[in-house]
């Protein structure tokens, strides 16, 4: 059964709504609902190994480079005579009299730094390999790797094994090892490190479990938005990168959506407040983002031109319709209680429902679930990061 995106903003309004804050100066609450959303979407994972958050992706990797040049043992530097220095250059290590350099700096087109090098200047053919490949943001543990085209898997190995793989073993062999390290570039996210870069560009195929690294997004709304195709293009410039993966609702007219339970809105002159319904014409994730003010969605919506609706942006709660839905609200209203130092009576209260709600959940769980619009926009090719 499909079912609609839970998103930031749907289950900031269920705790209004839940505690009665609906339409009062929530104050200092207002960052306690975000923190408990925020607990509840990383601790998520933790309760229960779920089928759901099984993932896959691919990494195409990168064939060995060789540029002439000369290498400057005062800069550390590599300058080319021809040729050009691949995007991920940082990612590999550069190989001078048979010893391999890690690039620390891509300077230009023709220039890139080592982290340490030879003593003398030397002119050469100097040869690239790439090992480091950074993985999308909502991998978590990697359970498998093959390489569809030889049906061969991967081997994980220890860090400081796979360290005496890349020193001590020819490295333009096929991969057969792999480790994940934290990234040094980008926080909170993982990289691949595989123990040779081939001779050849190749195709590894990673089943991994998904993470939760938080949900950023309550709602953007300003301005209007448009939809030709799978491109959506928006009035005002509101798109970042946290906007990756986020749900998009476009209304009916030039209103900003709801969801299906509507909300509440004050009146800015009278100060009353009336309860709007007006349910999203259309629902979709954004995939990738083009520009400020445009994106990729996950799919078209309409075969004409969407034109000049009212829409909504909020961070995709990434929950299985069937069961979790209900389980992550139970879930942020245990951690709300908390954080408001509720009396013991209160949390026994949200502990039993959330207790009660895991077990409808867990048992909602499994191979035969649906889960095409919530989980799979991140089985993606990694070929830009890193």
């Amino acid at each position: 059964m499909h079912g609609p995106l839970l998103t930031y903003q749907d289950a900031y309004e269920h705790l209004l709504d839940v505690y009665d804050l609906s339409g009062k100066a929530v104050g200092v609450q207002d960052r306690r609902l975000r923190r408990a959303i925020g607990e509840a979407y990383r601790l998520l994972p933790s309760f229960h190994d779920w089928e759901y958050f099984r993932g896959t992706t691919y990494v195409v990797t990168t064939a060995p480079e060789s540029h002439p040049g000369t290498y400057t043992a005062s800069t550390r530097r590599i300058v080319i005579s021809s040729g050009t220095w691949t995007e991920h250059a940082t990612a590999g290590a550069v190989v001078v009299n048979n010893i391999r350099y890690p690039v620390s700096r891509r300077i230009d087109d023709t220039t890139i730094e080592l982290e340490y090098g030879p003593e003398s200047d030397t002119t050469d053919t100097f040869r690239w390999q790439r090992f480091k490949y950074l993985l999308p943001l909502d991998v978590g543990e990697i359970s498998q790797i093959v390489d569809p085209n030889q049906y061969a898997e991967a081997t994980r190995v220890p860090p400081e094994e796979l360290f005496w793989w890349q020193e001590a073993i020819n490295t333009e062999i096929y991969p057969l090892a792999w480790s994940l390290f934290p990234s040094s570039q980008y926080a909170g996210r993982l990289e691949l490190w595989l123990s040779g870069s081939g001779e050849i560009s190749r195709t590894l195929k990673i089943q991994y479990r998904i993470r939760h690294t938080g949900v950023s997004i309550t709602e953007l709304n300003t301005g209007t938005v448009s939809v030709t195709g799978d491109v959506a293009t928006f009035s005002e410039s509101v798109l970042t990168s946290s906007a990756i993966g986020a749900v998009l609702r476009i209304s009916s007219d030039g209103n900003t959506p709801t969801s299906q339970y509507g909300r509440l809105e004050r009146n800015t002159n009278t100060g009353e407040q009336t309860v709007v319904l007006r349910p999203a014409e259309y629902e979709t994730r954004i995939t990738t983002i083009n520009s400020a003010t445009e994106a990729v969605i996950s799919s078209s919506l309409s075969a004409s031109p969407i034109t000049t609706k009212g829409y909504s942006i909020s961070s995709h709660i990434n929950v299985n319709y069937e069961g979790m839905w209900e389980f992550f609200l139970r879930l942020a209203e245990e951690r709300y209680d908390i954080l408001r130092r509720a009396d013991t009576a209160i949390r026994n209260i949200s502990f039993h429902a959330r207790q009660e709600a895991l077990r409808a959940a867990m048992a909602a769980d499994g191979p035969g679930q649906s889960r095409d619009s919530h989980v799979r926009f991140r089985a993606d090719i990694i070929l830009e990061d890193g």
